[in-house]
Parts: structure tokens; C-alpha cells; sequence
């Protein structure tokens, strides 16, 4: 927690490795397993593959929430050599279309939160922070990033990484946030992979 960035700290290394074996060794087993229903689909008549056909499309969509989420360990890599942990920070609360909602204090003004979400997708029901939140398992959090643009938030330890960000700091249709952000706060969200439009 003395550490200038979270990645300084071999705690924060070991729980990214830890995730990215995971993630990584789940994208296999998603893409075979979409191998083995399409093959399964192709050798079966006509008239058996409309029953066929809705298994397909849930085996698509988990092979597609794999893909996400190993590519989103280099965006947590990104944050963690930018920002120091803070420790419990970050308040999670369970919502009522299944998501997670985390509220972080305004670097700027302290006495205001900034809301970042996760979940509320088919297949994002089951992930630890939402079942966690929800049973009322997670008693506090560490946030490393500005919850303006970007983040990540670590059980304790750090444990179960998850990167979380604004849409606006990663979305190109939408204008970047600027205003109440100052040229530091700005710069050091750049630095760590968010969208913050020209100076």
C-alpha cells in the first residue's frame, strides 16, 4: 500500500498473473467448446438443427465474454502501472438489474462519489462481484485509478481484479470527459488508457 503504483507491488502482480491464468485458460475451453457445437450442428439433418440452433448462439455469446475478458488484462496491467492501490474506498452495492455498482470518492472534491458499473449482461450474473456483492460477501474494497474515467477494484490482498470504466473514457462516439478534471488528474487517466480529448 506504500507502493508509488499498484503494480510495484508483488501482491498486485501475483493476483494479475492469477487472473490472467485463469481468463486465459477459460478462452480455450470456450473456443473448443464452440468447435464441438458447431461440428455438431454441421453433421446434424435439417430438421434437427432448429434445436440445435439456440445452443450455438449461447455457445457463441460465452466464447465472445471469454475473448473480452482476457483482452481486458492488458487494460488492467494499463491502470495498475499508473495508480497506487487506496484502500477501502470504493463501496459496492448490489442493483437490481443484477449489476455492481461501486462508488469512489471525486479525486477533486472528495465530498462527492462517481459511479462506475459492472455486469448486468447474460453470463455476468455468476462473476464473483456480482454474486459477492449481492450475498453481501465483499466488506471492503481497494481502488487503484480515477473513478472519473477508469479503474480497477481488488478485494483485499488485492484479490479478483476487475477492470471498470466510464463508457465515455473508452466509447469514441461519445465526447470525453473534461470539465472539474484537472490537467495532472487528466494526464495520469491518458497515461493509464482512457479517453480524455485534446488539451
Amino acid at each position: 500500500m506504500h507502493c508509488k503504483t499498484a503494480w510495484e507491488d508483488p501482491a498486485t502482480r501475483r493476483a494479475w498473473r492469477r487472473t490472467a491464468v485463469l481468463r486465459c485458460a477459460a478462452l480455450p475451453a470456450w473456443l473448443l467448446g464452440f468447435l464441438a457445437w458447431l461440428f455438431a450442428v454441421v453433421m446434424t439433418p435439417v430438421w434437427l438443427l432448429v434445436l440445435w440452433l439456440p445452443v450455438l448462439c449461447v455457445g457463441i455469446w460465452y466464447a465472445l465474454l471469454a475473448v473480452v475478458a482476457a483482452a481486458s488484462l492488458a487494460r488492467t496491467r494499463r491502470v495498475l502501472r499508473v495508480y497506487p492501490w487506496q484502500a477501502g474506498i470504493a463501496e459496492a452495492k448490489p442493483k437490481k438489474n443484477g449489476s455492481t455498482q461501486f462508488a469512489v470518492p471525486d479525486p477533486e472534491r472528495p465530498e462527492k462519489t462517481v459511479s462506475l458499473g459492472y455486469g448486468g449482461l447474460i453470463g455476468t450474473r455468476r462473476h464473483f462481484w456480482v454474486r459477492a456483492v449481492k450475498d453481501g460477501q465483499v466488506a471492503g474494497t481497494w481502488f487503484a485509478g480515477d473513478p472519473r474515467y477508469l479503474g480497477v477494484v481488488a478485494v483485499p490482498g488485492p484479490r479478483h481484479l476487475l477492470w471498470v470504466a466510464q463508457r465515455e473514457a473508452t466509447d469514441s462516439r461519445m465526447s470525453p470527459r473534461k470539465k472539474g478534471v484537472s490537467p495532472g488528474a487528466r494526464a495520469l487517466a491518458r497515461a493509464a488508457g482512457a479517453r480524455v480529448g485534446m488539451d
